[in-house]
């Protein structure tokens, strides 16, 4: 019986080994496939949505009313951390790089610090011949803005085996002078979880 014992704790232990000493395994995959890991707002989502958003602004027609343009950092009104930097950045590489936007994209305030840094360096560090600097005073002003949102709600279902967070983004564009709104719209994503 002893012996039976030992050659089980062994298998056993031996077990414990393989499992404890096998390696995860690292792929690459598509970031842009959908995840379905998470009802978190992934990436993907962030980077999709605010890409379809700025082409639906795109197709109004209305960004040629402004001849040029910043976007606001997207606020997350959610209860989950985004890092909604990525729907900026999206939105901004959409329509710059877009051949039907007439518009110039100017720095928001996020990037002021970075712009007005270079312009000081530039200006008044003395290493420079000031004939090739950029000048102080010259940057554009924003004629309109882009101002964003993301916010959620989740719900349980009475058996508590099934979770829906519900996401919405709501983008406006603002005629900074008239603070006036000359297009907004939203964009819902629905996630569901079953336990």
């Amino acid at each position: 019986m002893k012996i039976k014992s030992s050659i089980m704790k062994a298998s056993l232990l031996g077990s414990l080994l393989v499992v404890g000493c096998s390696t995860p395994k690292v792929n690459y995959v598509d970031p842009n496939a959908t995840n379905t890991l998470t009802t978190n707002f992934t990436q993907n989502d962030l980077r999709l949505t605010a890409q379809e958003m700025a082409n639906q602004v795109i197709s109004s027609g209305k960004m040629n009313r402004c001849k040029s343009f910043t976007i606001s950092p997207v606020k997350n009104a959610t209860d989950q951390y985004v890092d909604t930097s990525v729907m900026t950045n999206a939105m901004a590489d959409t329509l710059t790089n877009s051949s039907s936007v007439n518009s110039v994209y100017v720095v928001s305030t996020d990037e002021m610090g970075n712009q007005t840094d270079e312009l000081a360096r530039q200006n008044q560090s003395g290493l420079y011949d000031q004939s090739t600097t950029a000048k102080m005073g010259k940057m554009k002003g924003a004629q309109c803005r882009i101002d964003g949102k993301l916010t959620s709600d989740t719900s349980v279902g009475p058996d508590g085996k099934t979770k829906i967070v519900a996401y919405t983004f709501f983008v406006q564009l603002f005629d900074v002078q008239q603070g006036a709104a000359i297009w907004r719209n939203s964009k819902n994503i629905s996630k569901s979880l079953t336990y």
